[in-house]
Parts: C-alpha cells; structure tokens; sequence
C-alpha cells in the first residue's frame, strides 16, 4: 500500500506538466501527506476540461451512512486510502468512481517503509487515482475525497514492501489521458495501464540517506 508521498512541485508546474487550461484552487507544496489529509489532484470538470481540485485521501463512497463498524467518515476511510488495480472494476467501494470519476495525483517521491522511491529522470509524476462526492444528508455539506490505485510491486519496490504493492504509475501523457478519458467505462481499455512501473527507471534512497540508482 501507499500511505504517504510528496507532492515538492508548485502549482505552475504542476498546471503546465499535466496540461490543466485553469488553476481554481491554491495550495503550497504538499510534503509527508497521509491519509486524511488534503491532496491536490487532476480530473475533468464539468465541460471535459482538466482541473486541479483539493479532495480527501481516503475514499468516502456516495453512499456512506454511519454504522456500527464506520461511525465516522474517517473511521471509513482509513480502509478506502489505496484500491487494489486487480480489483477496482468489481468492488463495490470503489466500482462506480471507476467508470466515471477516475483521476491524477500529482507525486514527487512515496515513500515505503524508511525508503523514498521516485523516477530517474524527472521529479514530477503522477499515480492513478479515483475520487468520490459524498454530501452529508443532515447538513448538505459536500467531502471530496480519493484513493490511489495500485498494483503488484516491480522488483525494487518489492524489496522493501512486506506485501509486495505499489502505487500505478502514469508518466506519459497518453495514459494519463487514457486514464482520464470519459468515453472509457470498461476494465480492458485500461488493463495495461494498471501494471509495475519499470524498476529500471526509478531511483530510491534511504530516509535519512541519499538518491540510489536503481538496486
């Protein structure tokens, strides 16, 4: 699983990487973000047109209502922070956000038990994510909120991660937009995108330490 990356890179070039037309939201450079915490990613508006918004890590379903074991929306959430790629098209958690409320999250370097992994040649990338809309019925009170996909670890994260997970990785602009794409409701469009990253074009260090190439 990931469960905290950086997101080093400021609005402009965030906007400009990833080919978003208008900036209607601020935020600063976002470091050691964690579940529950405000992110910043990149989806369609209204009109088809790529937007920057702040939601909450850790999918709230549209259809959350409090029970006995989630009486909280974060009590929830807590499960919701990453979705199994294997599975995303069938859950029930996360199969509507799927179909039409895929996403990006902008990343610089995730981290995995006392490593930070991150991308040879470049600082900014971004991982494949879903977010939801979920209104409180009392209040009317609208929580954005997602979770970031993942998949079967490459052979360098492998090492570091007892279950053997990592976050999917977009880097070009044609599976972002892929990703992104409307017209895409089904699995096997998508299926070669929700594959290990290649290990050979990531670099890791240690916390505390300096950039390593490759293992």
């Amino acid at each position: 699983m990931c469960h905290r990356f950086n997101q080093k890179a400021n609005l402009k070039d965030v906007a400009e990487a990833l080919a978003v037309p208008q900036v209607r939201v601020e935020f600063s450079t976002q470091k050691d973000l964690f579940p529950l915490t405000d992110i910043s990613v990149v989806r369609l508006d209204g009109d088809g047109e790529r937007e920057i918004a702040l939601c909450n890590w850790g999918l709230l379903t549209f259809w959350w209502k409090p029970s006995a074991k989630h009486k909280s929306p974060g009590s929830f959430q807590r499960m919701t922070f990453n979705a199994r790629g294997e599975t995303i098209h069938e859950k029930p958690t996360f199969r509507a956000a799927f179909k039409s409320r895929r996403c990006l999250i902008p990343w610089t370097e995730f981290f995995e038990h006392d490593e930070y992994f991150a991308l040879e040649d470049r600082e900014l990338s971004t991982f494949a994510g879903l977010w939801e809309c979920w209104q409180d019925p009392e209040t009317g009170d609208e929580l954005q909120s997602c979770t970031i996909v993942t998949t079967e670890a490459n052979k360098l994260v492998e090492q570091y991660h007892p279950k053997k997970r990592m976050p999917v990785i977009l880097d070009d602009e044609d599976s972002r937009a892929r990703w992104l794409s409307p017209d895409i409701v089904e699995r096997p469009p998508l299926e070669e995108l929700l594959r290990p990253f290649p290990a050979e074009v990531m670099r890791h260090w240690p916390a505390s330490g300096k950039p390593k190439t490759l293992f």
